[in-house]
């Protein structure tokens, strides 16, 4: 079964700076205009909504101190505050709850997943994040845990655009990408779509073989993307939206890459060397 990596540890994190830099720089605006006409749902940001699900205690800058009482109400048996609070803890990385890879093992929580509340009415799903759901385990996420319209928004937004079924594009006992290419994810591990700066392509961060960045800070206990991948749906969420709190990786989703993109990638980076 796949695993769930820890929290991203950067080895160097200035091998990636001045990719970082040229990012900000090449998205960088005038600011934000809105018609009068758009609605929050059409203002809210997919991105942000997926690091916010990703981890929105390191997104947000806070940090609980007791376990998530929605949680608690779960099947869960995890003893982390932190893994209480996430989002993907309940939910998966693949987005499908009790009836994906979460379905048994550390993990199961008996938690729905996401792609069934995507046909739901983004309204009635912004009042579910915000007053909880005692009977889904659900707390509520508004005023009381910071959460601002804006974040649930962004969430909103993230759970109906942003969420996709993997379930016929990774295999779910084996963790290996089924419809990945690993020629076309060689190509867009090295260059990028057409038009990528070099400074944006994977390459430049994490090597040619992927053993450019540690994840981990143990240095007897490496972790290179070949181990990353691994985790197979945590590592397409990230490809497709970055982390959260600032870690240096761009959100390629944002860049124009489609799911099949990140799926090829995967193909690929599974040839890595361990």
């Amino acid at each position: 079964m796949p695993f769930e990596r820890g929290d991203v540890h950067m080895k160097n994190r200035s091998v990636c700076a001045a990719a970082a830099v040229l990012g900000l720089v090449l998205s960088a605006g005038c600011g934000k205009t809105y018609a009068s006409d758009t609605t929050p749902y059409q203002r809210a940001d997919l991105t942000r909504g997926g690091r916010l699900f990703d981890n929105w205690m390191k997104e947000k800058g806070v940090t609980p101190t007791a376990a998530n009482p929605g949680y608690l109400l779960t099947k869960g048996t995890s003893k982390s505050v932190t893994a209480s609070w996430r989002c993907n803890e309940c939910h998966g990385w693949d987005y499908r709850g009790v009836d994906g890879a979460y379905a048994t093992g550390s993990h199961f929580t008996g938690v729905q997943g996401l792609l069934v509340a995507q046909g739901d009415p983004p309204e009635h799903l912004f009042d579910v994040v915000q007053g909880g759901s005692e009977a889904k385990g659900m707390t509520a996420f508004g005023v009381a845990q910071s959460f601002t319209d804006e974040d649930i928004w962004d969430i909103v937004k993230f759970i109906k655009e942003g969420t996709v079924d993997l379930s016929g594009r990774i295999d779910l006992a084996t963790g290996k990408a089924i419809t990945g290419d690993a020629a076309r994810g060689k190509e867009l591990y090295e260059k990028g779509l057409p038009g990528t700066n070099v400074y944006q392509t994977c390459t430049y961060c994490h090597g040619s073989d992927g053993r450019r960045i540690n994840f981990h800070t143990a240095p007897q206990a490496p972790e290179y993307l070949s181990s990353v991948v691994e985790s197979p749906f945590q590592f397409t969420h990230h490809v497709r939206f970055g982390y959260s709190g600032g870690v240096l990786m761009p959100a390629y989703h944002d860049r124009g890459w489609t799911v099949d993109n990140v799926m090829d990638v995967l193909a690929y980076v599974e040839t890595f060397p361990k």
